[in-house]
């Protein structure tokens, strides 16, 4: 069985620093860099328009950005929110509320003082589809916490009659905080639509709780090559599936990328992604990319989860059947305009073949283009300061 994906647009130098930082969401694709940049690609663009040429930017922080995540809903009353939230190298958290229509953007104050004072480091949005259900914010700390709030839009006001109605109003209630378990670097978080929160965390566990209670019920430990002076399991990347049964974590092996699957409601582990390798400690560990993993996405039915590593290249995997499915080969070469290639790092170290630093899947009909309402997409961002854009083959 075979997934194939084609190249259908791409945008060198999209930052003018290392682009950290991706999130998908129906209008925009949304990156964050080094450069301290936060950027909205629209999606719908017509064959031949160029992503620089439709494009929302807002400066954030002198210190760069990180981690970035989208969240877009019809509240009630037909309004639409779209919030966008994100972490700068100095620690502080952004929430930005952006208007569809005019793209203007609105820094929102949300958090408290005492909220303020801490050091985050990656963030994400849940979306409930539950009226009963806050929708809710989560983000780590550098200590290894895990801190939640519930997103509240409206507020309710009483009008000269006396009746009660509901008003737009973005806000966080603080619902309470997963404490680590003993000081430990908190690197990824998830939240999936069966009331789990997962925290991934740089000596390579992963820890489980539950949503509403913020109670941990499982903790994974760390796989990796044990023994060696240059062994590092870092859990760099933590997703569920859509419908929260599965539970993908990718994490470091020495100098290669592993990415394990375990089932959500026993915490159990079922296997492991895997390519052959040359390597003489093919024995030890199963490798899913030669070279760290960055970033791991589901696509919307869960089938199949895409996978992006230090190794310059994009794995499709069959979930179920735990098979890699396609492979993209990511080149300098692809990027269509030839000014726009980054040839080499800050360092002299040649991106002929950059490393790829995050994957997201793009649901059917969400990029403008032909094909694009019948096939699912893939996005990436580069070490080479690119973001690239894919569609399944096949199809019309």
């Amino acid at each position: 069985m075979s997934k194939l994906f084609i190249s259908t647009t791409n945008c060198g130098k999209a930052h003018e620093a290392d682009i950290f930082g991706m999130s998908i969401s129906n209008p925009f694709t949304i990156t964050v860099s080094g450069d301290g940049a936060l950027k909205l690609w629209k999606n719908r663009l017509l064959d031949g328009q160029q992503p620089k040429e439709h494009v929302l930017s807002k400066f954030v922080h002198k210190t760069g950005v990180h981690h970035v995540d989208a969240f877009h809903s019809m509240e009630r009353g037909g309004i639409e929110v779209f919030l966008v939230a994100c972490v700068s190298f100095s620690g502080q958290l952004f929430v930005y509320s952006i208007d569809l229509e005019s793209g203007a953007f609105q820094e929102l104050d949300l958090l408290t003082k005492s909220e303020k004072q801490k050091s985050y480091w990656c963030v994400r949005f849940f979306k409930s589809d539950d009226l009963n259900v806050s929708h809710k914010l989560v983000a780590t700390d550098v200590k290894g916490n895990t801190i939640v709030w519930n997103l509240k839009t409206f507020k309710e006001k009483e009008e000269a009659d006396g009746q009660h109605a509901e008003e737009k109003d973005i806000h966080l209630v603080l619902k309470g905080e997963i404490p680590s378990p003993e000081p430990n670097f908190a690197t990824c978080v998830d939240v999936s639509s069966k009331g789990l929160i997962v925290t991934g965390f740089q000596d390579g566990s992963v820890s489980v709780s539950q949503l509403e209670t913020l109670r941990p019920i499982y903790v994974f430990e760390g796989f990796g090559i044990k023994g060696t002076e240059e062994s590092s399991n870092t859990v760099r990347d933590v997703k569920f599936s859509p419908l929260g049964e599965l539970l993908a974590v990718a994490n470091d092996s020495g100098s290669y990328g592993c990415v394990t699957l375990y089932e959500t409601e026993y915490g159990e582990r079922i296997g492991n992604l895997t390519v052959p390798t040359h390597s003489s400690q093919a024995n030890i560990a199963n490798f899913t990319h030669d070279g760290w993993v960055f970033g791991i996405s589901f696509n919307s039915t869960g089938e199949f989860l895409a996978t992006c590593g230090y190794d310059g290249k994009i794995r499709v995997w069959d979930v179920k059947q735990k098979e890699r499915v396609s492979t993209l080969n990511i080149s300098a070469g692809d990027i269509e305009i030839e000014e726009d290639i980054v040839p080499k790092d800050e360092f002299g170290d040649s991106l002929k073949i950059p490393p790829v630093m995050g994957v997201t899947f793009i649901n059917k009909g969400v990029r403008g283009g032909v094909g694009s309402d019948t096939n699912e997409g893939i996005s990436c961002i580069c070490l080479d300061r690119s973001v690239r854009w894919f569609r399944e083959a096949g199809g019309v």
